[in-house]
């Protein structure tokens, strides 16, 4: 019995300078987590966890020390472990925080439905209250944004649509007035070319013309030179006289 007795004390004695250790620790994050050392104060709530890790204030504390750093989703994990606890409060302010943590990550429905379980356990925490229509609010004007921003993206598309058609158009008309361009100056081109050819042509004629007329001439000439060389080897021709009332 004595013996019993012993063993009893030695794991109160234990138990005790254990708890005392933890709270300890959870003591020190508390007060890095005062001066905003958060880090730090992460740091000491983990390390009382390894002692004890359902220690429900240690598991809190660090879920505050997570949600300070940001660490959102890890912050949740921390408070969704002792939502069933046997502390109403300390579930109540569990739920309370997730909403929290889910508002931050714009989670909107999500985070309501966490804050409305927070006032089941407890009905008077007007802080709740207040974030819970905050949420609500800032829901319904996402909700009525929603339709205008889905017609604001219609007629930008719309839009965008119509700039792309014009573009097609005046890239169309530009090909069209590039080829009537085109046209044109190949008609020119071929008009000029036919200046050019009736030019040449009727240059051509003319030369032939002078030509013609300065062959003819000379050969005139060399015709009647050799008439006159005919004539001095011939006789004189006799002359004729003309009769009255007779014609020869």
């Amino acid at each position: 019995m004595k013996y019993i007795l012993i063993l009893s004390a030695a794991l109160f004695l234990f138990q005790s300078a254990s708890a005392q250790s933890i709270r300890s620790k959870i003591n020190k994050g508390n007060e890095e987590y005062g001066q905003e050392k958060y880090e730090e104060a992460l740091s000491a709530y983990q390390d009382a966890l390894l002692d004890d890790p359902m220690n429900e204030a240690g598991v809190f504390n660090k879920g505050d020390a997570l949600y300070k750093l940001k660490k959102y989703d890890e912050a949740v994990e921390a408070y969704q472990k002792i939502l069933s606890s046997k502390d109403i409060n300390m579930s109540a302010l569990s739920f309370y925080n997730i909403g929290n943590a889910q508002f931050q990550q714009n989670k909107l429905q999500e985070c309501i439905n966490s804050y409305i379980k927070s006032l089941e356990l407890n009905p008077d925490d007007f802080d709740v209250k207040y974030n819970l229509e905050l949420a609500r609010a800032k829901l319904k004007e996402l909700a009525d944004k929603q339709p205008q921003q889905q017609q604001d993206g219609q007629n930008q598309k719309q839009q965008s649509g119509e700039q792309q058609q014009g573009a097609q158009e005046s890239e169309q008309d530009q090909q069209n007035q590039d080829k009537q361009k085109q046209e044109n100056d190949q008609q020119e081109k071929q008009s000029d070319q036919e200046k050019e050819q009736l030019q040449e042509q009727q240059l051509d004629k003319n030369d032939k013309e002078k030509m013609d007329k300065k062959e003819a001439e000379r050969i005139l000439n060399a015709l009647q030179d050799d008439e006159q060389e005919s004539q001095k080897k011939k006789a004189p021709i006799k002359g004729r006289r003309r009769r009255a009332g007779k014609d020869w």
